[in-house]
């Protein structure tokens, strides 16, 4: 049996198809105009530099991909170029990939949970980016009214995604109110007051 995530506002597939291919051309924006002296920058993910950020990503990417498209042998000299490629790659195997994903390691997923799922997991990670490099990111309202719910969905108790086996730290406590994109990111383990001098000292 697929994998479902509880979402109170479920979204059609093929409107988070859309709202996955912005994110993705957001944070690819981002990444293509990354600095050579920027790779080596901390960013929010702890331990991780822009250059580790941008290399999960890809790997990531490229293993589920594979499920669907079969694997590729070539690969960039520049993380950025691969990026780039990769997430041509990403939407192409979304719109094939039926109603099920077989993820590595994790078994079938319903599509749209990974759509969901990878939908919040781009604007999270463009945060990170944004901040390691002190860089605006400004997003659409439609995106964050959207990922706000599945945010909240994704990082709650008894979430398959939360706990010892889960792929998120713990909700952290923003202590006030926050921007849509802070609290969003809150949810998924960062400090929302997270800056490129915390993580250079």
């Amino acid at each position: 049996h697929s994998e479902r995530l509880t979402v109170k506002r479920r979204v059609p597939v093929t409107d988070l198809l859309r709202l996955d291919a912005t994110a993705l051309a957001l944070i690819a924006h981002d990444v293509a105009t990354v600095a050579d002296a920027d790779m080596d920058a901390p960013t929010p993910c702890a331990g991780w530099t822009v250059a580790d950020l941008i290399g999960h990503m890809n790997e990531r990417h490229e293993a589920v991909i594979a499920s669907i498209l079969g694997p590729i042998d070539d690969q960039a000299d520049n993380p950025r170029d691969d990026f780039a490629r990769t997430s041509a790659r990403w939407v192409v195997a979304m719109e094939q990939a039926g109603d099920v994903v077989n993820l590595p390691q994790r078994g079938p997923l319903a599509t749209d949970t990974v759509l969901s799922v990878h939908f919040v997991d781009m604007l999270v990670h463009r945060w990170d980016l944004s901040r390691a490099l002190s860089r605006p990111c400004p997003v659409p309202e439609r995106l964050t009214d959207s990922a706000l719910p599945i945010a909240r969905s994704i990082t709650a108790p008894g979430s398959a995604l939360n706990g010892p086996d889960g792929v998120y730290r713990p909700r952290v406590e923003p202590g006030g109110p926050l921007p849509a994109l802070d609290t969003i990111a809150a949810l998924l383990g960062r400090d929302p007051r997270w800056n490129a001098a915390d993580g250079r000292r």
